[in-house]
């Protein structure tokens, strides 16, 4: 039986607008990176103080670390000011699929490779609160490395108690999301909420792919079938 569901944020539970997106390759191609898109999509979901120093890489830029914080403060005041003038909100169905598993009894975790004061931001501005529409949330600056490793995933387990990766299932809208998952050993999920398509969560082996989270309070899985 699940006793914890985590959801990643932006894309999964939270409609941003693809902002994070456009400020994330925007802070890199500021600084002369050039890269694809197929090579962009390779880091959504993933820490992104980290995917900035890998695209500056992978961009041809040398990623100093004086070029790397310059880049990552831009990113964090630009997110900020956009997601104050628009505010990111849930996605459809996603509050009455939260709130019908914790009313269930199972604890519901958020997960993000954004930094805690933008976790903070966006929650606020939703009027999502610890306690009342969640349990627990880890970032992405809380971490020793974020997705594709497990410790957001497993932060979120401690916090709210649960010890068994089998009673645990995490949803993302990112290849790095599932990858997360399965290096946490939980039940792994991919929505389809992003831009990845049904067939590579697939070929990546995801245990579940569901159109929306919206759809998983009445999934057979949540009733351990």
């Amino acid at each position: 039986m699940i006793q914890l569901a985590v959801f990643d944020m932006a894309g999964t539970t939270v409609n941003d607008r693809d902002e994070v997106y456009r400020v994330l390759r925007e802070a890199t191609e500021r600084e002369g990176a050039v890269y694809s898109d197929a090579t962009f999509q390779e880091w959504m979901g993933t820490e992104k103080k980290w995917a900035i120093r890998n695209l500056l890489e992978i961009g041809g830029v040398e990623p100093t670390e004086e070029r790397i914080e310059k880049s990552w403060a831009w990113f964090r005041e630009e997110l900020r000011r956009t997601y104050t003038d628009n505010p990111p909100t849930p996605l459809p169905g996603v509050e009455d699929a939260l709130r019908a598993l914790r009313e269930r009894g199972v604890k519901v975790g958020l997960t993000t490779g954004f930094s805690r004061e933008i976790v903070d931001l966006i929650l606020g501005a939703m009027g999502w609160r610890v306690g009342e529409t969640i349990d627990a949330s880890a970032a992405g600056d809380e971490v020793e490395a974020g997705r594709p490793e497990p410790h957001l995933i497993r932060t979120v387990m401690a916090a709210t108690g649960v010890t068994d990766p089998a009673a645990v299932i995490s949803a993302g809208d990112t290849a790095a999301d599932v990858r997360s998952a399965q290096a946490a050993g939980v039940t792994s999920v991919g929505v389809l909420t992003g831009h990845v398509p049904a067939e590579e969560f697939t070929e990546l082996g995801a245990d579940l792919i569901l159109d929306s989270v919206a759809d998983l309070p009445a999934h057979p899985v949540m009733e351990g079938k």
